[in-house]
């Protein structure tokens, strides 16, 4: 199954979903699809993990980043981003790891983006009862946590219905890697919206690239190494010109070495967002 003409979009490694698999389950009769159970309850406290930074670094308004795991809609272990989290707090920024509900909890579109607004509502009102008043909310996300968190981002209060904090509104989002058009990767994308909505022709409401029209004055990032084999690089060239031409201040930067994991490392990654956050 191919995403584009760029190459094969894949699940990550150790991921357990195969495109034989997806592309089974996409062609089996509905008759023959067993329905769907509520996903548990999402403890969004649990959920959150912030990062401070050195008491010398500290501002009354600092800036909140939130950091959105990514695992193919099926997992959302936000540790592999705690290097990043350190090193933007040590820039002075307050830095947020979140999780949420994925296909192998049962949760389908949209309750991940449901719980990726609300852990960012959580960090946000977190501080405000700190005593600091964010100067600026920046939503991060890498591979399907960019995805989710250009929803997010685009639509700040559209997924916020079932969370008890008020939901901040972006300032600006900063994508790693991310499949913005989830028609293009339908075949991991199944997995985001479940088994019982596995027409592509439906998902137009969890599709980033058909809302950039939305939040124009939102400011975006998109990184994408050159050297990724599981995205398509081109998931984020289209991206950006859509963003562009819907009115988005745009920036851009595909890293000659970085790879689908090593893009959202410290060393790759760290720069480029700490760089453009003094925009």
């Amino acid at each position: 199954l191919s995403a584009c003409d760029d190459g094969p979009l894949e699940p990550p490694a150790g991921e357990t979903t195969t495109a034989a698999a997806i592309a089974q389950r996409a062609t089996t009769s509905s008759a023959a699809i067993p329905p769907v159970e509520p996903a548990q309850e999402f403890d969004v406290a649990s959920s959150v993990r912030l990062f401070w930074p050195s008491a010398d670094r500290a501002t009354p308004d600092p800036l909140l980043v939130v950091l959105v795991p990514g695992g193919g809609w099926v997992s959302a272990d936000p540790s592999g981003l705690e290097p990043l989290a350190e090193t933007l707090a040590a820039s002075g920024a307050v830095v947020a790891t979140i999780t949420y509900r994925t296909a192998t909890e049962g949760a389908y579109f949209p309750t991940p983006v449901e719980d990726v607004a609300c852990a960012a509502a959580y960090a946000a009102a977190t501080l405000h009862a700190e005593g600091a008043a964010p100067s600026e909310v920046i939503i991060v996300g890498h591979s399907a946590g960019a995805q989710l968190g250009a929803l997010v981002a685009l639509r700040p209060t559209d997924f916020s219905a079932q969370c008890g904090h008020p939901p901040p509104t972006p300032d600006g989002f900063v994508g790693l890697a991310g499949p913005y058009d989830v028609v293009l990767a339908r075949s991991v994308a199944i997995d985001l919206f479940g088994p019982q909505n596995t027409d592509p022709a439906n998902w137009s409401d969890g599709n980033p690239v058909d809302h950039t029209m939305q939040q124009p004055g939102l400011d975006v990032l998109l990184i994408h190494g050159k050297s990724d084999q599981t995205v398509p690089i081109q998931f984020t060239r289209s991206f950006a010109t859509a963003l562009t031409s819907d009115g988005h201040n745009v920036d851009t930067a595909y890293p000659d070495a970085a790879d689908h994991h090593t893009v959202y490392s410290p060393d790759v990654a760290g720069p480029l967002i700490s760089d453009w956050l003094k925009r």
